[in-house]
């Protein structure tokens, strides 16, 4: 199952760098992760298994060089962790790089249920299905 890269892009957002030099390590770095994902998306468009190589190679340079910024580091460490996931697109070109369309789906039924509380009806709750 490949995982979402928009969403492992927010883990990196939340972090809070106290020290300027900090906040530029980490600017820098969503530069080229955001880089890195326009890449992929190039990727997803006219896939090549030498392109594909070379994308999983970048992954591991973006991913494995140590910035100083602790926090970045170990959050690095984390996106490392699932990067056969993440990945899966190079193998299968076909994925989506990102589950958003389907959050905002669920999200629009869920705000919908919400305004109105349920159904009044068995009618109104089959067609709300």
């Amino acid at each position: 199952m490949a995982l979402c890269w928009v969403h492992e892009g927010r883990h990196y957002k939340k972090l809070n760098p106290k020290v300027a030099c900090h906040q530029e390590l980490l600017d820098q770095f969503l530069d080229e992760f955001w880089n890195y994902y326009r890449q992929l998306l190039a990727y997803r468009d006219s896939p090549r298994a030498e392109l594909a190589r070379e994308l999983k190679s970048k992954f591991w340079e973006l991913f494995d060089r140590k910035s100083g910024y602790e926090q970045l580091d170990e959050r690095k460490r984390l996106t490392e962790s699932i990067a056969s996931e993440l990945l899966l697109v190079l193998e299968h070109p076909e994925l989506p790089l990102h589950n958003n369309p389907a959050e905002l789906a669920a999200r629009t039924m869920v705000q919908r249920r919400n305004i109105s509380y349920a159904t009044q009806t068995t009618e109104g709750t089959k067609a709300a299905a």
